[in-house]
C-alpha cells in the first residue's frame, strides 16, 4: 500500500496539535516580601490553592501557574504578573488578590484558572477568598479564615482559630486547637482532633471525633459524634444519629430518624419521630415525641420518657 505525502502531513499536524494541547505544569516563582505585616489577604478566583506555614519563612513565597494548555504557554509569565495583584494595607497586612476576566467559553467563570503553591511565616493570621477549586491549608500557628464557593476544602495542623463559610463541596478538617466555626450550605464534613466546635449551619452527612466540646446545627443528613471531652449540643432535622463517648451532658433536638445514644453524661432529647436507644447514661429526659419507641440500657439515674412513648428497659 503505497501511502500518500498529503495523508503523512495531516497525521503530523494532528500528532503536533494534541501535543500542544497537553496541558502544561510549568509554574513560576513570585514572592512578596514583608515588613510588619501580621496577616496575608488571599483573594483568589478559580484554581488550586495549596498553603503551608513554615516557621523560618520571612516572605510569601510563591509557586503559580495558569491552569490553560500548553499551546497558550508563549508570554505567559507576563500574563501572570498582570493578573496578580499585590498591595501593602497600611503595613498591617498585605493583599493578593487575582483579577482575572470572565469568559463566556467557560460559562461565565475565570478564563484562566491560576493554581497557587503558597508558603507563608507560620505565625501569620490567613485570610482566604477563594471563588472554586481545591483549597488546602496546613501548619499555621495565627488564625486562619475561610470564605470558599465550591471544591474540596481541607485544613490540619492549625493552633490558632479557624473559621470557614462556604458554599459547596465537602470539608475535611483535623487538628486544630483553636476553636472552628462552620457555615456551610452543602457537603460532606470529616472533622477531627479539634477544640470547640460551633457549626452555624450545615447540609450533609457530618463525622466528627475528638473535640472539647460542640454546638452543631445540621439541616439534612447523617450524623456521628464520637468523643467530646465535654457537653454536645446536636440540632438536626432528619437523618441518623449516633453519639458516644461524650464526657459532659447531650442535648438533641431532632425531627425525624435514629437516635443513638451511649457513653454519655446526662441526656436530653426533644425529638418527634423515630426510635431513640441510650445506654451507658447518667440520665434521659425525652420530650416532644410523637411515634417511635425509647429504649434504655444502664440508665443510671432518672429516665423521665412521656406516658404516650413505649419505654424498653434492657439489663
Amino acid at each position: 500500500m503505497k501511502i500518500r505525502p498529503a495523508f503523512v502531513f495531516l497525521y503530523l499536524l494532528l500528532l503536533s496539535a494534541s501535543s500542544a494541547w497537553a496541558k502544561s505544569d510549568h509554574s513560576y516563582r513570585m514572592d512578596v516580601p514583608l515588613t510588619s505585616e501580621r496577616t496575608v489577604n488571599f483573594d483568589v478566583q478559580e484554581g488550586e490553592f495549596i498553603l503551608r506555614g513554615d516557621p523560618s519563612a520571612t516572605a510569601v513565597r510563591m509557586e503559580v501557574s495558569i491552569d490553560r494548555f500548553f499551546i497558550f504557554r508563549l508570554g505567559e509569565q507576563d500574563i501572570l504578573k498582570k493578573l496578580i495583584k499585590v498591595t501593602h494595607d497600611n503595613g498591617d497586612s498585605v493583599t493578593i488578590a487575582t483579577d482575572i476576566p470572565k469568559s463566556i467559553a467557560n460559562w461565565g467563570r475565570a478564563e484562566y484558572p491560576i493554581d497557587f503553591t503558597v508558603i507563608v511565616p507560620a505565625n501569620m493570621n490567613i485570610r482566604v477568598h477563594d471563588t472554586s477549586g481545591l483549597v488546602d491549608l496546613s501548619d499555621l500557628a495565627g488564625n486562619v479564615t475561610i470564605d470558599d464557593g465550591s471544591g474540596t476544602l481541607t485544613a490540619s495542623r492549625l493552633s490558632g482559630n479557624l473559621r470557614i463559610t462556604k458554599e459547596s463541596g465537602d470539608i475535611r478538617i483535623e487538628q486544630v486547637r483553636g476553636e472552628t466555626k462552620i457555615n456551610s450550605r452543602s457537603g460532606q464534613m470529616h472533622l477531627a482532633d479539634l477544640g470547640r466546635l460551633e457549626i452555624d449551619n450545615s447540609e450533609g452527612n457530618l463525622t466528627v471525633a475528638n473535640i472539647d466540646s460542640g454546638d452543631i446545627h445540621n439541616g439534612s443528613g447523617n450524623v456521628h459524634v464520637t468523643g467530646a471531652k465535654s457537653a454536645l449540643k446536636l440540632v438536626d432535622t432528619s437523618g441518623e444519629i449516633v453519639v458516644r463517648q461524650i464526657g459532659g451532658a447531650v442535648d438533641i433536638q431532632d425531627t425525624s430518624g435514629q437516635i443513638r445514644v451511649s457513653d454519655a453524661g446526662a441526656v436530653t432529647i426533644r425529638d418527634t419521630d423515630g426510635n431513640v436507644t441510650v445506654e451507658n447514661a447518667h440520665s434521659l429526659k425525652v420530650t416532644d415525641k410523637e411515634s417511635g419507641e425509647v429504649m434504655v440500657r444502664n440508665v443510671t439515674g432518672p429516665v423521665d420518657v412521656p406516658s404516650s412513648v413505649k419505654l424498653k428497659r434492657r439489663g
